[in-house]
């Protein structure tokens, strides 16, 4: 007997001491004990269909408790070994072709032989001895034994065999639970990829939607680029031409600037010809004023022309630093409009500054004249005029003897 296996009590029968036939109470009441103190896998709740294959198997409630086959093989052993009888003595026989033929013999003796196992021998006890029956209790004890022994090495096999099972069908179980705790989280792995796939697959949409209004709004700054070079272009040209228009006025004012001082050279040369000189001043005076107001109102042109101009320059500029951030070069071209702008603000403050002297000039001739006595300048008209239309003698006292116009 194996020594791990548990102790029993000798009252017990030797085949249900060597393990043969049901299992013993003490082995179920440890395998009930194995299974109550176990503490219960943690599962997922899974659909109602899937729990059906899932339904735990216990190898001692898994079908009803039958009688034992060892004992009832046991017992039909022992039944036919009752039934048997005596076997007739058979006399000699002479050997024949019958005999001889080992085909022929052999189907003889299983004809026989199945006739005496269909034919229902009743065998009578016979009148035995004390000795007889314990020779056959002694026979019938030593075949017990032997079938016993065999039964017991095939049932420790049947319980290793069975033991194996059970352990592999645990193992297979925790294998089963743990690739479908594998397999859900595949599952939610694979469910998690495909939100990202569609995440991805719309987000390319919209860089696709993006790319195109971004292809479309490039085209429209192009086009943009184009009409802004355009009106630069168009603006350089007018700034050359009021360049141009300027040069030819400060050209112009600097000829009547000449005649000018020509003019007051001459007038400082002939002091001594005042008397027909000053009404000719006067003239030149009228004439300096009307000039001169007709230079500021050109210069009030001229300086609106440059604010009108500024102001397109200065949305030109912001127009260019707006495009200068696709386009370089009409960066370049915006300061050379800033250069032309800046050397136009030079001119003007030199027709400014030149203005502001034609002034002091004419300040001083003014002063000049009002430093001469009243009555002499009026003399001096009067003698300019009687040169140009000429009176008589009264007329000439009757003049001299009014007062002066602008006061004594």
């Amino acid at each position: 007997m194996p020594e791990n296996s548990p102790k029993m009590a000798r009252s017990a029968s030797p085949v249900a001491r060597a393990g043969a036939g049901d299992i013993s109470e003490r082995e179920l009441f440890r395998e009930r004990h194995n299974l109550q103190t176990t503490p219960p896998a943690r599962l997922q709740r899974l659909h109602p269909k899937k729990q059906l294959f899932l339904t735990p198997v216990n190898k001692f409630t898994a079908k009803k408790p039958e009688s034992s086959v060892n004992l009832a093989r046991i017992k039909s052993c022992l039944d036919e070994y009752r039934k048997q009888g005596r076997p007739p003595k058979i006399g000699h026989k002479a050997a024949s072709m019958e005999d001889l033929t080992p085909t022929k013999r052999s189907k003889i003796e299983n004809l026989n032989a199945t006739k005496k196992d269909k034919e229902v021998h009743l065998v009578r006890p016979a009148l035995r001895g004390i000795v007889e029956e314990r020779a056959a209790a002694r026979v019938g004890r030593f075949m017990l034994v032997t079938a016993w022994r065999r039964r017991r090495d095939e049932v420790r096999c049947l319980r290793k065999t069975l033991e194996f099972q059970v352990s592999c069908s645990e193992r297979l179980r925790m294998q089963v639970s743990a690739l479908k705790s594998l397999l859900d989280s595949d599952n939610v792995k694979v469910r998690l990829a495909m939100r990202e796939l569609d995440r991805l697959k719309q987000l390319l949409k919209d860089k696709d939607i993006k790319k195109a209004v971004l292809e479309r709004e490039k085209r429209a700054l192009e086009e943009d680029v184009i009409a802004a070079e355009d009106k630069a272009s168009q603006l350089s040209i007018d700034c050359r031409n009021a360049r141009n228009e300027l040069q030819a006025a400060g050209a112009r004012a600097d000829r009547t600037l000449a005649a000018e001082r020509a003019r007051r050279d001459r007038a400082l040369r002939a002091l001594s010809l005042m008397e027909q000189q000053l009404v000719q001043r006067k003239d030149l005076l009228s004439t300096a004023e009307s000039q001169l107001a007709t230079l500021r109102r050109e210069a009030e042109e001229k300086q609106k022309v440059l604010e009108e101009t500024f102001q397109k320059l200065e949305m030109e500029q912001l127009a260019r630093e707006c495009s200068a951030r696709e386009c370089s070069e009409l960066s370049a071209r915006v300061s050379m409009a800033a250069a032309e702008t800046c050397t136009l603000r030079r001119v003007v403050e030199q027709l400014k500054e030149h203005l502001t002297r034609l002034e002091l000039d004419l300040k001083m001739t003014r002063e000049q004249l009002d430093w001469w006595p009243r009555p002499l300048t009026k003399m001096l008209g009067v003698a300019r005029s009687w040169l140009r239309c000429p009176m008589s003698m009264p007329e000439a006292l009757l003049w001299s003897m009014l007062p002066a116009r602008s006061g004594c």
